[in-house]
């Protein structure tokens, strides 16, 4: 299902538009009027863009889970990125028309599609949340600067390792590291396609990581961290190291 831009409900008011616990607390007043204007309502599995497409907003993502990707003529699919409630994204190329990747609903979603007029509008007139879309840009890109270390660099159980810390942070950012819980609405081939290994792969190296007292999963892709400095390990990352550069603070 492909669902198109001019489908978000404008100038409808939604009441229950409230920002969660995120960077974007403390502009809720200015931005409350503006996103509500631009409500876009996803249902599970559709298709927000396709790579290619004219693309004419910016996306704040108020519920739900986003895939960004891209994908080969002969239909070999990478992920990208995910994009979590909070998140800000501009999916467009530097043309700034043109969405340089495809962008799918994984689960249902509530997102805030702003023209960017509105956008450049309201971040021209409030700098501090400029400063702060400019570091939520920051941390998105050290994000994935850190998996194409461990995409190019790394054995499966780094990838996969990484993945699961990285999930761990941006679900859970108040987590101390030791009770982190989570769930992630994903197949383990869609993990594979994030983290670059088949799903037959990703299910062996979750069951190994299982059986070495690491996690545990219960249910489909829920998952408990039991040794969270094993995890980190295999991950090569330094958790609170990683947590600065990834999850940024309010401003």
């Amino acid at each position: 299902m492909v669902f198109a831009e001019n489908q978000y409900q404008e100038g409808t008011r939604d009441t229950a538009w409230v920002f969660p616990g995120t960077a974007l607390d403390g502009f809720s007043s200015g931005l409350e009027s503006l996103f509500s204007q631009h409500v876009l309502r996803l249902p599970n599995r559709c298709t927000l863009l396709i790579e290619g497409d004219e693309c004419r907003a910016v996306y704040y993502v108020r519920a739900g889970w986003l895939a960004l990707s891209k994908a080969l003529e002969g239909g070999q699919n990478q992920i990208i990125d995910f994009a979590l409630p909070g998140d800000i994204v501009d999916p467009s190329g530097a043309d700034g028309v043109t969405a340089s990747v495809t962008v799918e609903a994984l689960t249902d979603g509530a997102l805030a599609a702003m023209p960017y007029r509105s956008w450049e509008a309201m971040t021209g007139e409030q700098p501090a949340l400029h400063h702060l879309a400019h570091r939520m840009e920051s941390a998105m890109h050290a994000r994935r600067a850190e998996r194409m270390l461990r995409l190019g660099r790394g054995a499966a159980e780094m990838r996969l390792a990484y993945a699961l810390v990285e999930f761990c942070i941006r679900i859970s950012p108040d987590s101390d590291g030791r009770n982190c819980e989570f769930h992630i609405p994903l197949t383990q081939q869609q993990l594979g396609d994030y983290v670059g290994l088949s799903s037959v792969h990703v299910c062996r190296t979750l069951r190994r990581m299982a059986r070495n007292g690491i996690l545990e999963m219960r249910d489909h892709m829920d998952i408990r961290v039991l040794d969270p400095r094993s995890l980190a390990c295999l991950a090569g990352v330094d958790v609170e190291a990683l947590k600065r550069a990834i999850m940024p603070q309010g401003a």
